[in-house]
């Protein structure tokens, strides 16, 4: 009878698509009103890196615990490269039409908009830090660690490559990514980015629910550990 007792790996792995699923409908529905969606990819971030550490216990409950907190500081990051993001594609449009040279360099600045983006965001779930170190260590760790950053730059730009190639492609993609897409993506990133994370924590804040900046561009010594989240 152990088998089917809650112990049983198919039970647990249903449980944890199950877990995956759930995050991706708050997620999308916490997105809907678009200046949101810094809040719900910080809480998301929250989520999935807990579960790689096998932390993670009621999705929702945390879900929104996370949301709520630090909402000015996420919001704030997520404006930011909201509004970069439109001058980006902005001036590709008109490169496009213009000399390499210039199409190079905005090219390259895509480029490295597409890096700090992929870890900005978990950084500040894992991190207490001010906005400006935040990007300050996105950028870093988006450097340094630049063969996962490519392996999670790529997993992102999934949807946008389904855009580009038209709607067949987006109407084959836009199921999977209302079922589980952004969590699943998010789930994978968390795999690498604990990896990299516990580089930058240090023995005596490794027990805490959220790390303050322990290295790189950090603040730790200004702050109380004792308020430490994540």
């Amino acid at each position: 009878m152990k088998r089917f007792g809650i112990d049983n790996p198919f039970f647990g792995f249903m449980g944890r698509v199950g877990d995956i699923l759930i995050l991706n409908v708050l997620f999308i529905i916490t997105s809907i009103p678009i200046v949101t969606i810094g809040m719900s990819l910080s809480a998301m971030y929250r989520v999935t890196l807990r579960m790689e550490r096998k932390e993670c216990v009621y999705v929702a409950k945390e879900y929104f615990s996370a949301w709520k907190e630090e909402w000015k500081k996420s919001t704030g990051i997520w404006l930011i490269m909201l509004a970069t993001g439109i001058l980006l594609t902005f001036d590709l449009m008109v490169a496009k039409n213009m000399w390499s040279l210039l199409n190079i360099a905005v090219g390259a600045l895509t480029f490295i908009w597409g890096m700090v983006f992929t870890y900005v965001f978990a950084v500040q779930a894992r991190f207490e830090n001010t906005v400006k170190n935040i990007f300050k260590n996105a950028g870093y760790m988006a450097v340094r660690h630049f063969p996962f950053t490519i392996i999670m730059l790529v997993l992102n730009m999934i949807p946008a490559v389904c855009i580009v190639f038209g709607s067949v492609t987006m109407a084959l993609a836009t199921p999977v990514y209302v079922a589980v897409g952004f969590s699943l993506t998010a789930r994978i990133n968390a795999i690498f980015l604990n990896k990299i994370f516990q580089r930058y924590i240090s023995e005596e804040t490794a027990e805490n629910e959220k790390d303050y900046d322990s290295g790189l561009f950090g603040e730790k010594e200004e702050k109380n550990a004792d308020h430490a989240r994540a």
